[in-house]
This record gives C-alpha cells, structure tokens and sequence, in this order.
C-alpha cells in the first residue's frame, strides 16, 4: 500500500493496527515521519487501525505545481478515503493538518467521527495572534537572516517570500541555511519552493471563521502549553459546540516531537474516550 492514486495524484501512504480508523495528517514542509519518530503511529495502531499519509508535495507524494489551500488538501484526504473504503474517520491533525482535517469535517461531516486539533492556526482566525513575539520564530529568523533570508515580523505567515528567498541564495548562503534548517528540511523547502504552497497556505480557502464554528463532530483543542496559538485554542473551545481543550506540558508548537509521550497518551485517551453507542450512531 505505499502507494495509491487519489484525487488524480499518487500519495505515499502508511497503515497499521485494527480497529475503528484513525488518519493522522501532518503540517506544512513535513512528512508522515513525524509519527513514526514520535511513536504515535505505533501507539494508537494498538488500538486503532491507523492510516498516515504524506501531503500532496511532501515526503514521497506527487507535488503539482499548483493547488495547496486547505481545501484542495481536504478533498485529497476524502479521496483517500474513498481509494482506502473507509466510511468515516477519526483525523488527528498537526499544524496545517489540523486545519486540513477542519476542512475535510466542513465539506462531509458524514465522514468524520471525530478530530484532534494539534496546535493548528487557521488563516481566517489569524488575527487573533501575532507569532512574531514567539521566542522559537524569533530564534529562527535570526538563523534565517544570517544563512540570508529576510523574515518579516509582519508576515511571519507567508511562506511566499520565505521560499522565494532560499531559491535564490547563492551556494554559500545555502550551505549556511541547511546548517540551520538540515539537509532534509531544505529539500522539502526547496521542492515546495516550486510550487504555489507558499502562497495557497495563507488563504483561507472557504474555510471562514463562521464554517469553522459550525463544526459540530467532537474535538479536541490540543496545544503545547507554551504555543504561539493559544488565543486560537480559546477560541476553538469557546465557538465549537463540542470542543474539548487540553495542553501538552513542556511544549510549544511541535508537540509530537517536544513531548511525544505526553502527546501520544493525550491523543489516544481522547479517542478511546468516544463512548461505544456514539461510535454506531457516527458510522450508521
């Protein structure tokens, strides 16, 4: 099964365990081997059957050239579903994932049991945050700025002008920006460079605050305790009728990888915690 057409594109996916389905779906310039360094695909797949997959233009996907908001990540996802003959799924999403398991619970309600948000902001909820104080980003723009690359307070968002800049660093400001980043880290950018990802992830795709509200399948609101997302936590809590809020101690915004033990145990009570007679009312 590593690989599967979906959605006309082919996806590297990855699946173990039995039981009720779980998809977990990581963030931008990631891969699904942030759930296998964290443990969690093996810690969930003792009670679940559980899919991981890797993004359109990450890891070992197909990468368009175009196509990368939200929603054209949450019809790759329900097309997955469809090639795997899964009828509906619980979705753990990190970071963007999070924002594209939303958007898959906006689009078919039908087909999803249940999220777990892992720190994710959403760009029609970006005004209730403001990265740039967060001392991690502040950190990285500095590497950034000495390998070369200008990161704007302003738009720490936009990926745009960030992987314009590293495609044009010449080769000694390169090597000085893949001791920053890692050699892996900087092919991921470099591929998505080549893409409109950069630009597509900061639009909102249809996914407004209002859909974002009316998403009514249980949730878990999952944050490091010390995320730069925090009002955005809040506030899923606050506006979706059946958000639970939790924070992952000694963690920022990476969670799976700061304290994946604390993580993989707050993920797999949540899901283990859906009672057996809402299971059958969700998957009749």
């Amino acid at each position: 099964m590593p690989r599967m057409k979906a959605n006309g594109l082919t996806f590297h996916v990855q699946q173990a365990g039995d039981g009720p389905d779980v998809v977990l779906i990581h963030g931008l310039t990631g891969d699904m081997s942030i759930w296998f360094l964290a443990k969690t695909l093996a810690t969930l797949a003792e009670s679940f059957r559980v899919t991981a997959y890797d993004l359109r233009g990450h890891g070992y996907t197909d990468a368009p050239a175009a196509g990368y908001t939200s929603l054209e990540h949450a019809h790759d996802l329900l097309a997955l579903l469809d090639e795997l003959e899964i009828p509906r799924a619980r979705l753990v999403g990190h970071s963007f994932g999070a924002v594209i398991a939303t958007h898959a619970a906006v689009l078919a309600p039908d087909r999803v049991e249940a999220i777990v948000l892992s720190d994710p902001y959403f760009p029609s909820l970006r005004h209730l945050e403001d990265v740039s104080r967060w001392g991690h980003w502040q950190n990285f723009r500095k590497e950034a700025e000495e390998a070369g690359v200008s990161l704007s307070a302003d738009t720490w968002y936009d990926l745009t002008s960030f992987f314009d800049q590293v495609l044009h660093l010449d080769d000694q400001k390169l090597l000085a920006f893949r001791q920053a980043v890692g050699l892996p880290g900087l092919n991921r950018v470099l591929r998505l460079a080549r893409t409109t990802c950069g630009h597509d992830s900061k639009l909102a795709g249809g996914l407004s605050a209002e859909s974002i509200a009316q998403v009514s399948v249980p949730c878990l609101a999952l944050y490091g305790e010390n995320s730069p997302f925090l009002s955005t936590a809040d506030y899923l809590v606050q506006h979706l009728p059946q958000c639970q809020g939790r924070r992952i101690p000694d963690a920022q915004h990476r969670a799976p990888e700061e304290n994946p033990e604390a993580f993989n145990a707050a993920v797999r009570a949540y899901l283990e915690s859906l009672q057996p007679a809402e299971r059958q009312e969700v998957c009749s």
